[in-house]
Protein backbone atom coordinates (compact mmCIF):
# COMPACT_ATOMS: atom_id res chain seq x y z
CA UNK A 1 0.00 0.00 0.00
CA UNK A 2 1.40 3.59 -1.08
CA UNK A 3 1.48 6.16 1.42
CA UNK A 4 2.16 10.11 0.69
CA UNK A 5 5.07 10.05 3.55
CA UNK A 6 8.25 11.41 1.56
CA UNK A 7 10.90 12.43 4.20
CA UNK A 8 11.35 11.02 8.02
CA UNK A 9 14.07 12.76 10.54
CA UNK A 10 14.73 11.08 13.28
CA UNK A 11 15.88 13.10 16.81
CA UNK A 12 18.45 10.91 18.82
CA UNK A 13 18.47 13.30 21.55
CA UNK A 14 14.74 13.12 22.17
CA UNK A 15 13.93 9.68 20.63
CA UNK A 16 11.55 11.32 18.63
CA UNK A 17 10.31 10.63 14.79
CA UNK A 18 9.31 13.55 12.39
CA UNK A 19 7.37 11.90 9.39
CA UNK A 20 6.42 14.09 6.79
CA UNK A 21 3.73 14.05 4.25
CA UNK A 22 3.49 15.28 0.24
CA UNK A 23 1.36 17.41 -0.64
CA UNK A 24 -2.10 19.75 0.78
CA UNK A 25 -5.35 20.60 0.16
CA UNK A 26 -5.17 24.12 1.10
CA UNK A 27 -3.16 26.67 -0.44
CA UNK A 28 -1.36 28.90 1.91
CA UNK A 29 0.61 31.93 0.69
CA UNK A 30 3.04 31.99 3.70
CA UNK A 31 3.13 28.28 3.74
CA UNK A 32 6.57 27.69 5.62
CA UNK A 33 7.40 24.65 3.50
CA UNK A 34 7.85 26.95 0.42
CA UNK A 35 11.16 27.50 1.97
CA UNK A 36 11.88 23.90 1.77
CA UNK A 37 10.54 20.34 1.79
CA UNK A 38 13.27 18.89 3.89
CA UNK A 39 12.76 19.12 7.36
CA UNK A 40 14.52 22.81 8.39
CA UNK A 41 16.57 21.76 11.36
CA UNK A 42 18.98 20.14 8.98
CA UNK A 43 22.37 21.46 8.40
CA UNK A 44 22.65 22.89 4.91
CA UNK A 45 25.10 20.09 4.27
CA UNK A 46 22.54 17.29 4.58
CA UNK A 47 20.11 19.18 2.83
CA UNK A 48 22.56 19.79 -0.33
CA UNK A 49 22.37 15.89 -0.11
CA UNK A 50 18.96 15.51 -0.23
CA UNK A 51 16.78 14.13 -3.35
CA UNK A 52 13.25 13.05 -3.91
CA UNK A 53 13.28 9.19 -4.46
CA UNK A 54 9.64 8.41 -3.99
CA UNK A 55 6.89 7.56 -1.55
CA UNK A 56 7.39 5.02 0.92
CA UNK A 57 4.82 2.15 1.11
CA UNK A 58 3.68 0.91 4.09
CA UNK A 59 5.91 -2.03 4.29
CA UNK A 60 9.01 0.04 3.73
CA UNK A 61 7.58 2.43 6.65
CA UNK A 62 7.17 -0.19 8.79
CA UNK A 63 10.57 -1.08 7.62
CA UNK A 64 12.51 2.11 9.26
CA UNK A 65 10.10 2.25 12.08
CA UNK A 66 11.15 -1.48 13.10
CA UNK A 67 15.02 -0.34 12.52
CA UNK A 68 14.53 2.51 15.44
CA UNK A 69 16.08 1.27 18.59
CA UNK A 70 14.49 3.77 20.90
CA UNK A 71 11.36 5.67 20.05
CA UNK A 72 9.13 7.75 22.67
CA UNK A 73 7.32 10.12 20.36
CA UNK A 74 6.66 10.82 16.52
CA UNK A 75 5.04 13.80 14.83
CA UNK A 76 2.93 13.71 11.72
CA UNK A 77 3.47 16.81 9.77
CA UNK A 78 5.14 18.13 6.64
CA UNK A 79 2.62 19.51 4.28
CA UNK A 80 -1.15 17.80 5.18
CA UNK A 81 -1.23 14.15 6.55
CA UNK A 82 -5.00 13.65 6.12
CA UNK A 83 -4.68 13.80 2.53
CA UNK A 84 -3.18 10.19 3.00
CA UNK A 85 -5.86 7.07 3.26
CA UNK A 86 -2.98 5.33 4.44
CA UNK A 87 -3.19 7.46 7.80
CA UNK A 88 -5.27 5.43 10.16
CA UNK A 89 -2.87 2.45 9.52
CA UNK A 90 0.24 4.70 9.59
CA UNK A 91 -1.16 5.97 13.23
CA UNK A 92 -2.18 2.04 14.44
CA UNK A 93 1.49 0.77 13.40
CA UNK A 94 2.99 3.78 15.42
CA UNK A 95 0.75 2.77 18.43
CA UNK A 96 1.81 -0.52 18.59
CA UNK A 97 5.11 0.69 19.26
CA UNK A 98 3.94 2.73 22.46
CA UNK A 99 4.72 5.97 21.02
CA UNK A 100 3.14 9.14 21.63
CA UNK A 101 1.85 10.92 18.61
CA UNK A 102 1.10 14.28 17.79
CA UNK A 103 -1.17 15.03 14.54
CA UNK A 104 -0.56 17.89 12.65
CA UNK A 105 -3.64 19.45 10.33
CA UNK A 106 -5.53 21.90 8.83
CA UNK A 107 -8.61 19.53 9.64
CA UNK A 108 -10.33 20.32 6.49
CA UNK A 109 -10.80 16.82 5.99
CA UNK A 110 -10.90 14.62 8.99
CA UNK A 111 -12.64 10.94 7.58
CA UNK A 112 -14.41 8.44 9.52
CA UNK A 113 -12.30 5.94 9.86
CA UNK A 114 -9.32 8.61 10.60
CA UNK A 115 -11.51 9.54 13.55
CA UNK A 116 -12.82 6.18 14.89
CA UNK A 117 -8.41 5.67 14.73
CA UNK A 118 -7.72 8.89 17.09
CA UNK A 119 -10.78 8.49 19.50
CA UNK A 120 -9.38 5.00 19.85
CA UNK A 121 -5.52 6.54 20.29
CA UNK A 122 -5.45 7.48 23.93
CA UNK A 123 -1.65 8.62 23.30
CA UNK A 124 -2.58 10.81 20.43
CA UNK A 125 -2.95 15.08 20.18
CA UNK A 126 -4.16 16.91 17.35
CA UNK A 127 -2.83 19.87 16.51
CA UNK A 128 -5.55 22.51 14.43
CA UNK A 129 -3.74 25.21 12.54
CA UNK A 130 -6.36 27.24 12.66
CA UNK A 131 -5.83 30.09 9.74
CA UNK A 132 -9.09 32.75 10.40
CA UNK A 133 -11.92 32.60 11.79
CA UNK A 134 -13.21 34.97 8.60
CA UNK A 135 -14.80 33.04 6.03
CA UNK A 136 -14.00 35.13 3.45
CA UNK A 137 -10.52 35.51 4.50
CA UNK A 138 -10.24 31.71 4.52
CA UNK A 139 -11.59 31.05 1.28
CA UNK A 140 -9.52 33.69 -0.50
CA UNK A 141 -6.06 32.88 1.03
CA UNK A 142 -6.14 29.35 1.65
CA UNK A 143 -8.95 28.20 -0.43
CA UNK A 144 -11.72 26.40 1.24
CA UNK A 145 -14.59 26.71 3.32
CA UNK A 146 -14.22 27.43 6.61
CA UNK A 147 -17.19 25.49 8.06
CA UNK A 148 -15.27 22.42 6.89
CA UNK A 149 -12.54 22.78 9.74
CA UNK A 150 -14.90 23.94 12.49
CA UNK A 151 -17.31 21.01 11.71
CA UNK A 152 -14.50 18.50 11.50
CA UNK A 153 -13.17 20.25 15.06
CA UNK A 154 -16.14 19.96 16.77
CA UNK A 155 -16.10 16.07 15.61
CA UNK A 156 -13.29 15.48 17.17
CA UNK A 157 -14.07 17.05 20.54
CA UNK A 158 -17.00 15.75 20.72
CA UNK A 159 -15.57 12.10 20.42
CA UNK A 160 -13.04 13.05 22.92
CA UNK A 161 -10.14 13.79 20.53
CA UNK A 162 -7.52 15.60 22.73
CA UNK A 163 -7.19 18.92 20.45
CA UNK A 164 -4.82 21.77 20.69
CA UNK A 165 -4.69 24.62 18.90
CA UNK A 166 -2.08 26.74 16.66
CA UNK A 167 -2.51 29.95 14.48
CA UNK A 168 0.06 32.07 12.64
CA UNK A 169 0.25 36.05 13.80
CA UNK A 170 -0.20 37.75 10.26
CA UNK A 171 -0.06 41.84 10.85
CA UNK A 172 -2.36 43.22 8.20
CA UNK A 173 -4.52 39.45 8.06
CA UNK A 174 -4.34 37.60 10.83
CA UNK A 175 -3.57 39.95 13.26
CA UNK A 176 -3.91 40.77 17.14
CA UNK A 177 -7.67 41.10 16.96
CA UNK A 178 -8.21 38.02 14.65
CA UNK A 179 -5.72 36.01 17.06
CA UNK A 180 -7.74 37.18 20.14
CA UNK A 181 -11.06 36.45 18.28
CA UNK A 182 -9.63 32.96 17.59
CA UNK A 183 -8.77 32.41 21.73
CA UNK A 184 -11.98 33.65 22.32
CA UNK A 185 -13.33 30.63 20.35
CA UNK A 186 -11.39 28.37 20.98
CA UNK A 187 -12.38 28.82 25.02
CA UNK A 188 -15.89 28.13 24.31
CA UNK A 189 -15.65 24.76 23.00
CA UNK A 190 -13.04 23.05 24.75
CA UNK A 191 -11.80 22.86 28.45
CA UNK A 192 -8.28 23.78 29.38
CA UNK A 193 -7.79 24.94 25.76
CA UNK A 194 -4.36 25.34 24.50
CA UNK A 195 -2.82 27.78 21.52
CA UNK A 196 0.11 27.97 19.74
CA UNK A 197 0.81 31.68 18.46
CA UNK A 198 3.64 31.06 15.25
CA UNK A 199 4.72 34.53 14.42
CA UNK A 200 5.00 34.83 10.44
CA UNK A 201 7.95 33.81 8.84
CA UNK A 202 7.93 35.86 5.50
CA UNK A 203 8.08 33.85 2.39
CA UNK A 204 9.10 35.49 -1.09
CA UNK A 205 6.38 37.01 -2.49
CA UNK A 206 3.69 38.14 0.34
CA UNK A 207 2.33 41.26 1.21
CA UNK A 208 2.85 40.68 4.96
CA UNK A 209 5.79 41.31 7.29
CA UNK A 210 7.10 39.40 9.98
CA UNK A 211 5.12 40.66 13.35
CA UNK A 212 7.48 42.88 16.01
CA UNK A 213 8.69 41.19 19.17
CA UNK A 214 6.46 43.91 21.16
CA UNK A 215 3.11 42.40 18.77
CA UNK A 216 3.92 39.10 19.57
CA UNK A 217 4.09 39.75 23.22
CA UNK A 218 0.63 41.60 22.83
CA UNK A 219 -1.14 38.86 21.02
CA UNK A 220 0.07 36.51 23.99
CA UNK A 221 -0.93 38.53 26.33
CA UNK A 222 -4.49 39.05 24.78
CA UNK A 223 -4.73 35.50 24.02
CA UNK A 224 -3.90 34.47 27.19
CA UNK A 225 -7.15 35.94 28.94
CA UNK A 226 -8.90 33.10 27.54
CA UNK A 227 -6.30 30.03 26.34
CA UNK A 228 -3.04 28.89 27.66
CA UNK A 229 -0.42 30.16 25.35
CA UNK A 230 2.30 28.31 24.04
CA UNK A 231 5.24 29.56 21.72
CA UNK A 232 7.49 27.56 19.36
CA UNK A 233 10.80 28.56 21.73
CA UNK A 234 13.87 26.48 21.31
CA UNK A 235 13.70 24.10 23.34
CA UNK A 236 16.51 20.96 24.39
CA UNK A 237 19.04 20.36 21.40
CA UNK A 238 18.93 16.90 19.72
CA UNK A 239 21.29 15.73 16.78
CA UNK A 240 18.57 14.78 13.87
CA UNK A 241 19.34 12.27 11.52
CA UNK A 242 17.58 11.48 8.25
CA UNK A 243 15.78 8.19 8.23
CA UNK A 244 14.35 8.58 4.40
CA UNK A 245 15.15 9.27 1.89
CA UNK A 246 18.76 8.21 2.05
CA UNK A 247 21.46 11.35 1.92
CA UNK A 248 24.37 11.22 -0.63
CA UNK A 249 27.31 12.74 0.82
CA UNK A 250 29.65 14.17 -2.29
Amino acid sequence: MQTRISHITYYVDLKSLYIQFLGCNLHCPWCIRKLTPWDHHLDKETLMGIKFQGLLTIEEFKEIINGVKELEDAVLGGEEPTIDPSLPLIIRILREHNVNIRLLTNAYEISAELLNELVMCASCEVVVSLKSLNPEVYRRYVGGDLNNVLLNIEKMINRGVKVIFETVLIPGLNGLTEVEEIAQYISTITNNPYLIIDPLIPIQGIPWRRPTDEEVREAVRRAGKYVNVLMHERGRRSRVTVLYPKVSHT
